[in-house]
């Protein structure tokens, strides 16, 4: 059985949520002064401080090991305090002032540890995550809820990254003739970012995956590539990312390239991202002209009007 002055203190600890801190037992009056209730140290008195006077109440039944406590890790920069308390042991009462105890909770006389378990960052930062009790052998130290403390990249903290968008470029420049392959590809590159989470240094990536491109012309195409430069293409010569224009006249071209995301928290390992972010990129003007095509047989020398001899172009 648990001391009672010993579970009204741990339940006061549990009500204000804060790892408590336990100083080293001075006289009353070098106590600081102030107009609230904390608790001493080794011996776990409790103070009743109010300005111009302090008052010295003995009663409480249990004191920090300190030779106990230590940090621990979990998982990627997850860092927890862990802080062990003693109740009094027969032996100490006379010189701690604790409660006699009809019964020791421990088969071999002796009172058993608490062990009450603090977060150092994360979410949970300075909360209270766990709270134990044992006689000899400390059981293995599980923290409820660790998991949920790593830093993870939601979708949506992904989408805000300022993920720079893809860059449209047409062979030749903004320029194309009816019927004949408007060649165009996207200039895109996997980009990464260092951010921080909960005190967490964390890296995320974002690769291109898909390119969505609207032609102005009320026809789309999703593909999954960007296309590449074509050097000396002629415009009768079709490519992997280019559009036939069906009519003349200037036409809106846009793209969406769509990217998915990786993230890994303090060098840990890489991990996907659900969802993806799609980032629309500048619109283009495509300028398309028609040709006409005659037949020739003069010399242009000797007549400058002759067919063939002025522009092709209407």
């Amino acid at each position: 059985m648990m001391n009672h002055g010993a579970m009204k203190i741990i339940i006061g600890v549990l009500l204000m949520g804060f790892a408590p801190s336990w100083p080293q037992i001075f006289p009353a009056a070098l106590q600081p002064c102030a107009e609230e209730m904390y608790f001493g140290g080794d011996s776990g008195h409790t103070y009743e401080g109010k300005c111009g006077e302090q008052s010295y109440s003995p009663g409480a039944s249990y004191y920090v090991d300190a030779s106990r406590s230590k940090q621990v890790s979990y998982g990627p920069k997850l860092k927890y305090k862990v802080e062990y308390f003693r109740q009094c042991e027969p032996a100490l009462m006379d010189v701690l002032g604790c409660d006699a105890n009809p019964d020791s909770p421990c088969t071999d006389g002796s009172y058993p540890l608490i062990r009450m378990i603090y977060a150092i960052n994360g979410p949970r930062k300075g909360q209270l995550v766990g709270t134990s009790s044992y006689c000899s052998l400390e059981p293995a130290i599980e923290i409820p809820g660790a998991e949920q403390d790593i830093a993870k990249v939601t979708p949506e903290r992904f989408r805000e990254l300022p993920i720079l968008a893809s860059t449209i470029i047409s062979q030749p420049e903004n320029f194309s003739l009816r019927n004949g392959n408007a060649h165009m590809y996207a200039d895109s590159e996997n980009q990464n970012f260092n951010i921080v989470i909960f005190d967490q240094d964390v890296r995320v990536r974002a690769i291109p995956i898909s390119y969505s491109w609207s032609y102005g012309d009320g026809s789309a195409r999703t593909v999954g590539f960007p296309g590449e430069p074509q050097a000396n293409r002629g415009f009768d010569e079709p490519t992997s990312t280019s559009h036939v224009y069906k009519e003349t006249g200037d036409f809106g071209v846009g793209l969406t390239t769509r990217f998915r995301g990786e993230y890994s928290t303090e060098g840990g390992p890489w991990t996907p991202i659900p969802g993806v972010a799609n980032v629309p990129s500048a619109a283009v003007t495509m300028s398309v002209w028609r040709t006409k095509k005659v037949l020739v047989a003069e010399n242009c020398d000797a007549g400058a009007g002759a067919p063939g001899c002025t522009s092709i172009f209407e």
